[in-house]
């Protein structure tokens, strides 16, 4: 790197970006310290060869620094490079095995393909949501994905990333440029994403059951805090909310497939104690 400065590649729309500006903020970095190189996911950005460069899996965010032979490519893994960066602070990894653990099957469950929020802003359980989202910000989103990968898989066909991404991407966005006129395998697609937001319930229930409180894993925060914080957000965020503390439009969302679906009292707690810390005052003026 030509900069002494760590880079962070972050996008404000990236829902993983979230936890390296949250453990810059826990850790007390500067904002002097750091650069912020914005990649613009709604545009594709991160599908142009000279991202793929820096991370091969095309996601937001990566992390570079003057002391890391390459960048790394994974939000587990650029706080726990955060973390050790700065020693004088708080430590974020938890210091005995137990709640090591617990922190890592915390993190584990928002990771997982069970609590993704692409659910809620890609897919749709009828075909009122499936309109509403041709119309959105997710049909360019979409699009502009599919175009781009076009693009760059006719120019270099042999790369790894760009044929198997565009076979993952070319099923929504013909469900999402089919227009008014319904293709057979819309009805499957909402039936499966009914079935994808009752398990998303079930997997809400199991964290809320996981969290000890005052914070994830007891008196103090840890990178558990820190993964869960984004993940929340971005999901009230694509649900509709606009005030950080009213959970209704997401409740009301899941409620469509899990009837008497409620977020838990827990989880509801843990947020309002996190709503109160400066860095999430700073990260999370809006939810995003």
């Amino acid at each position: 790197m030509a900069s002494e400065k760590m880079l962070l590649y972050s996008f404000v729309g990236s829902q993983w970006a979230g936890v390296p500006h949250l453990g810059l903020a826990e850790k007390g970095f500067a904002k002097d310290e750091y650069d912020v190189k914005e990649i613009n996911l709604i545009a594709a950005d991160n599908f142009e060869p000279k991202y793929i460069a820096v991370n091969p899996n095309g996601t937001i965010p990566s992390l570079a620094a003057p002391n890391l032979k390459v960048p790394l490519a994974e939000s587990v893994e650029i706080l726990d490079f955060l973390d050790e960066a700065r020693p004088s602070a708080p430590k974020l990894k938890p210091n005995d095995l137990p709640t090591q653990k617990k922190a890592q099957s915390i993190i584990d469950l928002v990771h997982s393909d069970r609590l993704s929020t692409d659910l809620i802003l890609l897919q749709a359980q009828d075909a009122e949501e499936m309109r509403t989202k041709q119309i959105s910000m997710w049909y360019k989103f979409v699009v502009n994905r599919q175009h781009k990968l076009e693009h760059w898989h006719s120019k270099l066909p042999d790369h790894p990333f760009y044929g198997k991404k565009l076979e993952e991407n070319s099923p929504l966005y013909e469900l999402y440029t089919s227009g008014a006129v319904p293709l057979p395998n819309h009805d499957a697609f909402y039936e499966k994403t009914r079935d994808r937001y009752r398990g998303f319930a079930i997997a809400m229930s199991e964290l809320d059951s996981s969290l000890v409180l005052p914070y994830a894993t007891g008196d103090t925060v840890t990178t558990a805090d820190l993964h869960v914080v984004p993940w929340l957000s971005h999901a009230m965020w694509g649900a509709g909310c606009t005030d950080i503390h009213d959970f209704i439009p997401l409740e009301n969302l899941i409620r469509k497939s899990a009837h008497g679906f409620e977020i838990g009292w827990r989880t509801k707690e843990w947020w309002s104690n996190m709503a109160e810390r400066k860095s999430f005052q700073e990260v999370f003026r809006e939810l995003h």
